[in-house]
C-alpha cells in the first residue's frame, strides 16, 4: 500500500543529521554551520539552517534521517518534493558560477545509513549513488534549482519555494524495514551558500 512520509523542519529537526560530501582534503568546506534558526523576515518561524563556504567547484550539504514501518527487505519507489528559503535569484551571476542555477536541489534513499567515505581518489563523497551537480544517480535525484525567479541579486531578499521530481527512488528496507532519506543541495558555485530546509514530502510506493 502506497504510503507519504511528512517532514516539517518549522517544527523541530530532531533526529536529522547534517553533513557535507564531494570534496578533497586541499579544498575541503569550510565555514559550515547548521541548527534550527528563526527565518529571516518577511518570512516567520524556524527552519533547518544550512550553510557551507565551497572552496572547490563541488560540495553537497545535506541531512539525513531514518525512517521506519516497512516491511523487511521489501522493495519500495520513492519520490521527493522538497520546501526550502533562500536569498538566491534564479538570474544573477556569481563567483565561480551562479547561486541560483549551480546550486541543485537533491534527494536520495537508501537500506543502509548514507555516510561521507574517503575514496580511493582521495575524494569525499556519500557511500551511494547520489549523482553530482545536475546529475541523477541510481539513488540520488536533482529535484531543481535554488534560484527563485524574481528576486534581487544582491540578496537578502528571502522568499521560499518547492522543488519536486516525479521520478521514484527505488530502495531496498533493511531487515527491521527501515530506510534512510537524504535531503541536500549540491553545490557548483565556489562562494558562500546559506539556506534554510522547511519541509519535504516523500511519496513511497511498493514496487
Amino acid at each position: 500500500m502506497a504510503s507519504t512520509i511528512t517532514v516539517d523542519f518549522t517544527k523541530g529537526i530532531e533526529g536529522w543529521t547534517p553533513g557535507v560530501a564531494d570534496y578533497g582534503d586541499p579544498d575541503e568546506p569550510s565555514e559550515t554551520g547548521y541548527g534550527w534558526s528563526k527565518l529571516p523576515a518577511p518570512l516567520e518561524g524556524k527552519g533547518y539552517f544550512l550553510t557551507v563556504h565551497n572552496n572547490s567547484d563541488d560540495v553537497l550539504t545535506y541531512v539525513k534521517h531514518q525512517v521506519g514501518g516497512f516491511a523487511p527487505g521489501a522493495k519500495y519507489n520513492l519520490s521527493f518534493s522538497m520546501t526550502y528559503a533562500t536569498d538566491a535569484s534564479a538570474d544573477c551571476a556569481g563567483v565561480g558560477g551562479s547561486r541560483g542555477n549551480d546550486i541543485f536541489m537533491v534527494a536520495a534513499a537508501a537500506g543502509d545509513e548514507p555516510k561521507t567515505v574517503k575514496q580511493a581518489d582521495g575524494r569525499y563523497r556519500l557511500n551511494l549513488d547520489r549523482g553530482n551537480n545536475a546529475e541523477p544517480g541510481t539513488q540520488g535525484k536533482v529535484l531543481g534549482r535554488l534560484g527563485i525567479e524574481g528576486l534581487g541579486c544582491n540578496g537578502g531578499e528571502w522568499a521560499q519555494a518547492t522543488r519536486a521530481s516525479t521520478e521514484a527512488i527505488p530502495v531496498t528496507a533493511d531487515k527491521d524495514g527501515k530506510l534512510w532519506i537524504v535531503l541536500g543541495a549540491d553545490s557548483g558555485y565556489e562562494a558562500t551558500n546559506a539556506w534554510f530546509l522547511l519541509g519535504a514530502t516523500v511519496q513511497v510506493k511498493p514496487q
